[in-house]
């Protein structure tokens, strides 16, 4: 059986590269769902991932009809339930901090409140390096750690806002690597 891995994109610059993720998920022979913040679909059309994974993309906590499957009618828990691996990518300040502190009000953080209790959490910080370096966002960072989730960078180099330190994602094939080594 396929393994299930949910793919949380959120609204940094670096959305971009989770279209190379989910591609190496798809032909590593994984089930890969993806859902979006709003935010993330101003950086990458959902029809993106639509095509790589062949399957419907959700960007709302809200149903888009009364009627039809589970993820249709529930998207808040479906496919969040049922994920053996849910990684988010990237991992910006607002979404840490969403996820430290228990809200749901996007996809992404609503699904982060429904996943089962042995699903692997993987996060992949991308911010500008004052971002990152800033105290509260380590707290929550530290939070995450804290109740079992995986973090993966970031890394040190050029940031899309022209300045350098860490901040970076992490490269698509190192992370793949790690979701693929928490599901098979």
């Amino acid at each position: 059986m396929k393994p299930k891995v949910l793919v949380g994109i959120t609204g940094g610059v670096a959305a971009y590269k989770a279209a190379d993720i989910v591609s190496q998920l798809v032909k590593a022979n994984c089930d890969v769902r993806v859902i979006m913040t709003e935010s993330a679909t101003k950086f990458v059309a959902p029809l993106t991932f639509a095509a790589l994974t062949q399957q419907k993309v959700l960007a709302s906590i809200f149903p888009d009809t009364s009627s039809g499957g589970m993820d249709v009618i529930y998207p808040h828990l479906y496919p969040a339930s049922e994920a053996d691996a849910f990684i988010v990518v990237p991992a910006t300040a607002d979404i840490i901090g969403k996820m430290a502190h228990g809200f749901g009000d996007d996809i992404v953080s609503c699904s982060a409140l429904s996943l089962k209790n042995d699903c692997k959490r993987i996060f992949c910080p991308a911010m500008n390096f004052q971002m990152w370096e800033n105290h509260i966002v380590q707290d929550n960072v530290r939070k995450l750690l804290h109740h079992g989730w995986h973090q993966v960078g970031p890394e040190k180099g050029r940031l899309a806002c022209g300045t350098s330190g860490y901040g970076r994602l992490s490269s698509p094939t190192v992370i793949c690597q790690i979701v693929l080594n928490s599901v098979f």
